[in-house]
Formats: structure tokens, sequence, C-alpha cells
């Protein structure tokens, strides 16, 4: 798919930035290692079976690790169906770090946050994790229908860390949050039957190398109810964005600043309700 050029409505406040993009450097993703804290369990998949080191803060069953105490949490090897499930509460934090593991659900999404103040997701050095979720989702609440990503919270996620990480989705969005969805680290692809990212408050990005393939939009916001929210910022880092529609779709304000950006689109390059502060040279094609 060729490019577009940027469309904007005149109402549309434009903002150039001075700041160029040559000097993408790479010292957030450098700096993003694995916590050393102390940790809550060691939780290794071997296939259909689940051993852990502890059952502390841990509610095991063949398809679901329950996760109901703050702390952190270490996950290793193949699981052929089952969902993390993290379910601390709202003033609580989890942290869980993906050291080689390759989960698939065939029903719902591989890791879900239904309640956690934040939780970071690190990916350990050097080791590849995959996270593949179901075309088709069952919910215990119809009414609520959530998880609808592949790794999905209700709250906020940072994913970190210098590992590799895949998402495939087949159901939905890729990696989405119902609130603020930040990206420091990690090589991450996502491949989405939606939205490649999305956040409802906002997608921050920092670092990392970002590839994705989306059937929608690469990256979206729509919270517009709220003024400090509805914004895209990517401050850093490598991103290769493959979209059927809009690469980035923000209603209130997308910021792009000393990060490279190639694009191909089958709708805008940047889609905006609102402010723009691109700097020049960050979003070029993506030539494959």
């Amino acid at each position: 798919m060729g490019i577009r050029k940027l469309i904007l409505a005149t109402s549309i406040l434009i903002a150039l930035t001075l700041t160029g993009c040559g000097d993408k450097g790479t010292g957030a993703v450098q700096q993003n290692g694995v916590s050393t804290g102390e940790i809550n369990a060691k939780i290794v998949f071997d296939n259909d079976k689940v051993n852990a080191d502890t059952v502390d803060g841990l509610s095991i069953s063949e398809r679901e690790v329950k996760i109901t105490k703050p702390g952190l949490y270490t996950f290793s090897g193949t699981w052929s169906d089952g969902q993390i499930l993290v379910d601390v509460g709202k003033e609580s934090e989890a942290v869980l770090v993906l050291d080689g593991v390759n989960i698939t659900n065939k029903k719902s999404a591989p890791i879900y946050v239904k309640s956690a103040e934040k939780v970071k997701i690190e990916l350990a050095d050097g080791k590849d994790n995959v996270l593949t979720d179901a075309e088709f989702y069952e919910f215990d609440d119809p009414q609520d229908n959530k998880p609808n990503a592949c790794l999905y919270g209700k709250d906020d996620i940072t994913i970190k860390g210098n590992g590799n990480l895949i998402v495939n989705a087949n159901y939905n969005n890729g990696i989405g949050t119902s609130n603020d969805l930040k990206i420091t680290g990690g090589n991450i692809t996502v491949r989405a039957f939606n939205n490649g990212l999305k956040g409802n408050d906002s997608v921050t990005i920092s670092g990392g190398n970002i590839d994705i393939t989306s059937e929608a939009d690469g990256i979206k916001v729509d919270n517009a109810e709220e003024v400090h929210k509805g914004f895209v910022n990517i401050t850093g880092g490598s991103l290769k964005i493959r979209a059927k529609d809009d690469a980035i779709d923000s209603v209130r304000s997308v910021t792009v600043n000393n990060a490279d950006v190639k694009v191909s689109v089958g709708g805008r390059e940047i889609k905006c309700e609102g402010i723009l502060n691109i700097a020049e040279g960050c979003i070029s094609p993506l030539e494959e």
C-alpha cells in the first residue's frame, strides 16, 4: 500500500518542532534491564502443566494463573492453552517478567490485567516471548466484553526490557489498555486483526523497536472526554507500521520526535482532531 499525503482538517492546530530526528539514540532501551527485586514466585509452563515454586499470591488451575498479591512474578516455558490473570486490586501494582514464554489461549487473551493500579511487563534480556489469542472470545460477563486485546489491561500497562515479544492478535487489538499504555524498550512485533496498539487514554513510546501490522489503525487513542487524555507521544525508538487504515489515530494530540517512524498505510499517516507536534524527518515511507 502506498503512502498517502498527510490530510488535515482546517481546524487542526499544527506545531512543527525544531527538534530533528537524526539522533534516535538507544539509551532508553539499553537502560531497561529486568528488575532485580525480590521475586514473589517463579512460574514454569510445560504445555498443559503449570509449575510454581510457591502458591503465595497465586491461584493456579489448569488454564489460569491468577495473581492476587502485588509483587514480581517470572514466567517461562510453553503453555498450550491458558491465561495469566492479574487481579491485585486497584491500589496495587504487579510486575510480570516474561523470561521466554510461548502462551496460547484458545478462548480469550493470554494476559489479562483485570484489576491493578498499574502493571509492568518486563521482557528478559535476549529471551523470545510469544502471545497468541483466540479468534473468538468467550466472556465471563458478556456485557463487559473485556478483554479485547491479546495483551490487555483495564488499567495502566508499561512494557520494558531488552527481550523480544511477538503478539499474534486474532480477535481484535494487539496490545490494549482502558487507560495508559507505555513502551520504553523491547523488540516488539504485533500482528493484529484490528488495531496494533490501543490505549483508551494514551499511548507513550520512548524506546524499543516496534513492528506493527494491523487490519485497522497502527496506533489508536480515542478518549475525547478528558482534557488531559487522548494523546500519542513518541519520543524515542524505531517503529515500522503497516496499517490498512491510519498509522496513528489520536483524538487530541500527536507528538513525534527523536524517533524513526516508517509507515505504509491505506489511510492517513496521522489522523488527529487536535494538535500535531511532529519533528521534521521523523515519519517517512516504509519501503520493503
